[in-house]
């Protein structure tokens, strides 16, 4: 009798565990699914972003002028080189390394550590003021931005503090910022694509 019973107990749990499975289905419910494999870049995600890649140490002095990247994350040997302050899109993400290539130049593409790339730079014009203008309103010296795009001399730049975007001289595109009354010019990134820049680690 007992056996009897408990038989139909366990019929009935899986009938309603059927049923409800049904129902997930039916209202478009799914279950938990493993993360995708670390590297695939999603849509609106790094893929598109411009950084600065710096041979710069903590100092702001520069360590190495070019830049070592690699045929796959960590990999020993180097398949290309970046001068220090080259601007570079980014195609990938593994971890903390990312896959870049060259703004201009096709053939300087690899994977690299994030502690070489800056992902906000300083904008930098010409003395005695070292200022930049956008839109017809003239910036702080130094003022900090994102690399929106690249078209030949000129850049697309968003500022940090105030979001204001627009072009500028790609030269006015600097690792550092200007040294105290703006006297001794930094390094800028140059129209070839093939920069030199400044300090300021992370590529955020």
């Amino acid at each position: 009798m007992r056996r009897g019973v408990r038989s139909a107990l366990v019929g009935a749990l899986t009938v309603a565990l059927a049923v409800v499975g049904v129902t997930t289905v039916l209202a478009g419910g799914r279950p938990d699914r493993t993360p995708g494999p670390v590297g695939t870049t999603a849509p609106g995600g790094d893929e598109s972003r411009l950084v600065l890649i710096s041979g710069r140490d903590d100092h702001g002095l520069v360590a190495t002028a070019r830049v070592a990247l690699y045929g796959h994350p960590g990999d020993g040997e180097p398949v290309a080189q970046a001068k220090d302050g080259t601007l570079a899109r980014v195609v990938s993400t593994k971890g903390t390394w990312l896959q870049v290539r060259a703004v201009g130049d096709a053939s300087v593409h690899g994977w690299v550590d994030d502690f070489y790339l800056r992902g906000t730079v300083h904008l930098v014009g010409p003395g005695p003021t070292c200022r930049v203008r956008i839109g017809g309103q003239w910036l702080a010296a130094g003022e900090q931005a994102v690399v929106l795009d690249v078209r030949g001399t000129q850049a697309k730049v968003r500022t940090v503090r105030s979001g204001r975007h627009g072009w500028v001289a790609r030269s006015a595109v600097r690792e550092l910022a200007p040294e105290s009354g703006c006297g001794r010019p930094t390094a800028s990134a140059s129209p070839e694509g093939r920069e030199s820049g400044g300090h300021g680690h992370g590529h955020g």
